[in-house]
């Protein structure tokens, strides 16, 4: 089976995914990283244009820097049912980081048979239990399509001021560190999840995910690593989750 093709924006962050067995004429699109760095403070596109490379072996390289503040490096692996998103980021300011992240995009709004604006599809875990995230409490914000959770092993979100600042975290609501959507057949999902994974993400606007990776704290000069993988699978839910357990261990 032939490896889903990356295909890099130049100066973007990110790029396209397609030729994606699972989803035959279908796209999706990665924001890697929307945002970047001190969870405090983190650097947003427009101050950081990142140079992408391909390499022969179908995988991509970007390299990126903002003078001052920080540098990091993307390395995307695409595989037939899964991408590999390999992250590292230096803290190049002058501050210690008490929390860093990478805010990591996955976007599936231009799929038709998985895009699910109403959020009747997308799914999480907490507790053992597998959970519709429509089933899950909301804490509404000004922008109600929008919703952040705290994650197992992870400090709660309202200590992340990245998090914090969306106003838009439920409170006694933790959830393992992936999200995914079920295809409208039920036959196939797509998931984005991390290691380590700090907190997550969606918008049902846009019917995006984001399991958003930590580096943990980082002092000046140091170097943090996360990876984020986004799967396309043909199983049930369960069969995928005992996989991706066995996958990121």
């Amino acid at each position: 089976m032939a490896a889903i093709t990356f295909s890099p924006t130049q100066g973007q962050m990110g790029g396209r995914l397609t030729n994606v067995p699972a989803f035959p004429g279908e796209s999706f699109g990665l924001g890697i990283p929307e945002s970047i760095g001190d969870a405090a403070r983190p650097a947003w596109f427009g101050k950081i244009t990142p140079e992408w490379q391909g390499l022969d072996d179908g995988s991509a390289r970007c390299v990126a820097r903002l003078k001052g503040e920080l540098s990091y490096t993307i390395h995307v692996v695409p595989h037939d049912d899964c991408v590999d998103i390999n992250l590292t980021v230096t803290n190049e300011s002058d501050r210690a980081w008490a929390q860093s992240l990478a805010f990591n995009c996955f976007q599936c709004g231009s799929a038709p048979s998985i895009r699910d604006l109403e959020c009747v599809r997308h799914w999480v875990r907490t507790g053992g239990e597998f959970r519709r995230l429509i089933q899950v409490p909301r804490k509404f914000s000004p922008r109600p399509t929008i919703q952040l959770y705290s994650v197992e092993g992870a400090p709660p979100g309202m200590d992340i001021p990245f998090v914090a600042n969306f106003h838009a975290t439920p409170p006694d609501v933790v959830l393992e560190g992936w999200m995914a959507i079920r295809s409208r057949d039920g036959s196939r999902l797509v998931a984005a999840a991390s290691k380590p994974a700090l907190f997550l993400f969606h918008n049902m606007e846009y019917s995006c995910i984001h399991s958003s990776p930590g580096f943990g704290p980082l002092g000046p000069g140091e170097t943090g690593q996360a990876l984020t993988k986004v799967y396309f699978v043909e199983a049930t839910l369960e069969e995928w989750h005992a996989w991706m357990l066995k996958d990121l261990a």
